[in-house]
């Protein structure tokens, strides 16, 4: 198991399996918050002051020109108490997305055992958060879901007395437009998506192809069966309005994201194309040579899947760049359900350290956080990645006020874009 792997195949068959559930997967999270919600909050649609569109339990959809400081439904942990020890503190998360070792060193410094339980994809993850099937002390979690938990009470309010290492990260994410004074997370990973290849594979020159790169997939015949998509609801239809010169990622126009679905469908025929998170194992071992990727899974390859040096020196990833092309982040949260809330926020402070969260990056994840020390000709010059693959790695410019993210989506938003899914998923 590694990064963000989901733990399904890439046949067809998998891929409709999968469908219906990521379907009622949606639709489990809108009830169950829609019945957990504060009741002082407004409803799960409509508009709030000025107009602006409100998403899950009235809170206004955040973006970058309209930052979104959320209510503390409870005060926070009061500051000063000392962390629980003995017992089992539990992280969840996607599977392997987190470094053994790293987590190991922590429960030894705290005296706790610690486990982690993990979901195959960060909408089922908050399916059983909501259900109350679970109880972890903390959550990773991305932006565009945070107000839905938050709605639904299943993550606490921050203390941030116990996460001084807050300072280490790039200042956009101290303070983030989608969760103002850091009130509910703090970041744990960024990543670009883009296009990952292999050059003694795929003979085009990807980063200069005209009029834009993201039209090899249409274009793909000889390279059938060896491409791939990711596995993704915002991902897969996003890069299809890219192709499109669309780069409203949080469009809610149906006409918008009907016409990427027929496209996306157009590639069944022309490349027999394959769905799937396992760029960072095919690419690297020459199963598949053309993938739709995030960028932290190609840098995994690079660390751990390589059959031969040689092999490093053809993997590509390009990524259209600043304001061009998606990027993202994931967070770490405390969980409601926490019975180790000092200790919760400690962990969170513990993989913002410096040293640890460079560690996780390196020797494991692949996935890069976003700390001040970390920068591309760095990694390039200790020769932890080689130039061919810097491309991989972001810097803080590139979460700018123009960059591209899949922020949160209306009730409305988020139902035509689940459901061009499954319909591509449906087939040809």
């Amino acid at each position: 198991m590694h990064p963000k792997e989901r733990r399904f195949g890439a046949t067809r068959r998998e891929f409709l399996a999968r469908s219906g559930g990521a379907a009622l997967s949606l639709s489990t999270i809108s009830g169950i918050l829609a019945a957990c919600s504060n009741s002082t909050t407004a409803g799960t649609a409509g508009t709030g002051a000025g107009g602006w569109p409100l998403g899950p339990g009235g809170i206004p959809l955040a973006r970058p020109s309209h930052p979104v400081k959320m209510k503390r439904w409870e005060a926070p942990i009061p500051s000063g108490m000392q962390p629980e020890t003995g017992g089992t503190f539990t992280i969840f998360n996607y599977p392997a997305y987190i470094d053994p070792a790293v987590i190991k060193a922590f429960g030894k410094k705290y005296g706790v055992t610690v486990k982690v339980t993990p979901f195959d994809d960060i909408t089922t993850g908050v399916t059983k958060l909501a259900s109350g099937t679970i109880s972890p002390d903390v959550t990773e979690m991305t932006p565009d879901l945070l107000s839905r938990v938050v709605a639904g009470k299943l993550v606490k309010p921050l203390n941030l007395d116990y996460i001084p290492n807050l300072k280490n990260v790039w200042s956009g994410f101290q303070s983030p437009y989608y969760d103002v004074e850091s009130r509910y997370g703090v970041p744990y990973t960024v990543y670009s998506t883009g296009i990952a290849y292999r050059t003694d594979q795929v003979k085009e020159d990807i980063p200069n192809l005209k009029p834009n790169p993201w039209d090899i997939f249409w274009h793909a015949q000889k390279y059938t069966g060896k491409t791939a998509l990711l596995s993704e609801v915002r991902e897969t239809i996003a890069m299809a309005l890219l192709h499109r010169g669309i780069t409203d990622l949080n469009t809610e126009k149906a006409s918008l994201v009907n016409r990427a679905v027929k496209d996306l469908q157009e590639l069944y025929s022309i490349c027999n194309v394959k769905v799937g998170d396992l760029q960072y194992e095919t690419i690297p071992e020459n199963k598949a040579w053309l993938n739709q990727a995030w960028s932290g899974d190609m840098m995994a390859g690079y660390f751990y899947y390589l059959p031969n040096k040689q092999t490093g020196k053809v993997l590509r990833f390009w990524n259209p760049g600043y304001g061009k092309g998606p990027i993202g982040n994931d967070m770490w949260c405390v969980c409601s359900t926490s019975k180790k809330p000092v200790l919760a926020h400690l962990f969170l402070n513990y993989m913002l350290d410096n040293g640890v969260g460079y560690k996780n990056f390196v020797d494991f994840n692949g996935y890069q956080p976003p700390l001040n020390e970390i920068q591309p000709e760095t990694l390039v010059s200790k020769g932890v990645i080689p130039q061919n693959l810097a491309s991989c790695v972001l810097t803080e410019s590139d979460f700018g006020p123009k960059a591209l993210q899949e922020m949160t989506l209306t009730t409305a938003g988020q139902s035509l874009w689940q459901d061009g899914y499954a319909t591509f998923q449906s087939g040809a």
